[in-house]
């Protein structure tokens, strides 16, 4: 097997610079799936906004109001436990396919893939052709033909990216907003207008300039692969014992001494980063199976057996025994168990309500005037349930402490914060050593009473 390959990069010559990949369009039970699958995620990705849950939009990201809905739960800033165990369950899931399916994340469902292969290539197929024609359009001067067919092409994919970048904008603003600043002058909202302008150009230079360079050169997941992996991780591989040594034949019939390949180099013209599979596991492989379609009707067409490239483990590729039921398999999913029983557990307790008493920012911890000493706070009430709260606010009588709370009583309606100021006055020597504490119960309706700590400072004296 040539091992030359690992030297540099397929689609980067010897001079450093950039091979152009024009992939071929191949037919096959695993590009259909693949569409399938793609044109799923799309849809999911476009219409989730839109979507309502419970009232709710379907998911938000609101960084700036920091609230975060998912599928009807909302989940605030306060909430960062749930973060932590997302964030954890996502890793771990991670380890999880990886180990048992290999990078079968970057073929099928990767975003770079999916818009990819199935939005953005499919449009440059429509207006210039298979590559044959797309390498003549390319290197043929600009006239008529090639301004047209390239202005056209990137028209459509602008007026596709728009649609991403504002579907993209809709999760992190909200979609009423998103609509509202539509009908408006972008001058009036330019923030989110430059944003948008902004993703589109990232797309314009990813999916119509970078593409492939950026699974070879940047994507970290295919540095991560070759500790997450090992031989029983499922792959997409050539089988030499069967193909090798290659060799041209007839339909039907071949030298005694040739394997099943002909190398027809097909499996190298379908693949999008540019590789040759047969040369073993490489890191540039997404494992799309387009090279696996192409040698399946190869072999069709030969009237010999499918699965020369095949998805397959190296164990078994290399006549192996396959260990399906492995150690680190286990201890991922025993990870998994936990992170979703934790996820469960403190959803089950999470409280709709989120109450604090935090001292008032931009300001010395307190104050004396005449001998009296003044501690201001911020009571924060905050409502994360879709209905309205009562609450009923009782600072403890204690005759030493003069309370200034403007409202003992207030309603905040779903999905809001009320903050209420709070000075606490007292006189000196009161605090021990310059430190105490004002316990306020708050009430509200249908739920046990709960006490909050102001914290009060004072000289130490």
């Amino acid at each position: 097997m040539d091992d030359h390959f690992r030297e540099t990069l397929y689609t980067i010559d010897t001079k450093g610079r950039r091979k152009w990949v024009y992939a071929h369009l191949v037919a096959g039970k695993f590009i259909k799936s693949r569409a399938v699958v793609a044109y799923l995620l799309m849809a999911l990705y476009l219409l989730m906004p839109w979507i309502s849950i419970n009232g709710k939009q379907g998911v938000l990201l609101n960084i700036y109001e920091r609230r975060f809905i998912f599928f009807g739960l909302e989940l605030w800033a306060t909430d960062t436990i749930f973060l932590f165990l997302t964030l954890g369950f996502f890793a771990i899931t991670l380890f999880f396919v990886t180990a048992m399916l290999g990078r079968l994340w970057c073929g099928w469902a990767c975003p770079e893939t999916v818009f990819l292969e199935f939005l953005f290539r499919p449009i440059e197929r429509l207006i210039e052709g298979p590559p044959a024609k797309r390498i003549r359009l390319d290197q043929q001067p600009w006239n008529f033909e090639k301004i047209f067919k390239k202005g056209l092409k990137h028209l459509l994919c602008a007026a596709f990216a728009w649609v991403l970048a504002s579907t993209a904008l809709a999760y992190f603003i909200g979609r009423e907003p998103l609509l509202a600043m539509m009908e408006g002058s972008p001058l009036d909202h330019l923030g989110p207008f430059v944003m948008t302008l902004i993703l589109m150009g990232v797309m314009g230079f990813q999916f119509g300039w970078f593409r492939e360079q950026f699974c070879t050169v940047l994507c970290p997941y295919a540095r991560f692969q070759s500790v997450m992996m090992d031989q029983d991780s499922l792959v997409i591989g050539y089988d030499p014992g069967r193909g090798e040594p290659r060799g041209k034949a007839a339909r039907g019939a071949k030298e005694p001494d040739n394997g099943d390949c002909i190398d027809c180099g097909l499996c190298v013209r379908v693949c999008p980063t540019g590789i040759d599979i047969r040369n073993g596991l490489q890191l540039e492989c997404v494992a799309c199976a387009a090279c696996v379609d192409a040698c399946n009707s190869i072999m069709d067409k030969m009237g010999w057996a499918r699965g020369l490239i095949r998805y397959d483990t190296e164990n078994r590729l290399q006549g192996r025994t396959t260990h399906f039921l492995r150690p680190r398999l286990f201890v991922y999913a025993t990870l998994l168990v936990l992170y979703l029983s934790a996820f469960g557990y403190f959803l089950s307790v999470r409280q709709p309500d989120d109450l604090e008493v935090v001292r008032a920012t931009k300001e010395t911890p307190f104050t004396i005037a005449e001998n009296v000493i003044t501690n201001h706070f911020t009571m924060r009430l905050s409502n994360k349930s879709d209905r309205p709260m009562n609450f009923k606010l009782a600072p403890a009588a204690d005759p030493r402490f003069e309370v200034v709370l403007p409202l003992t009583e207030t309603v905040v309606m779903p999905g809001k914060i009320q903050e209420l100021p709070l000075f606490v006055r007292f006189g000196r020597g009161v605090l021990d050593h310059g430190k105490g504490a004002l316990d306020i119960t708050v009430s509200r309706d249908g739920a046990p009473d709960r006490v909050l700590k102001a914290k009060l400072l004072g000289p130490n004296e």
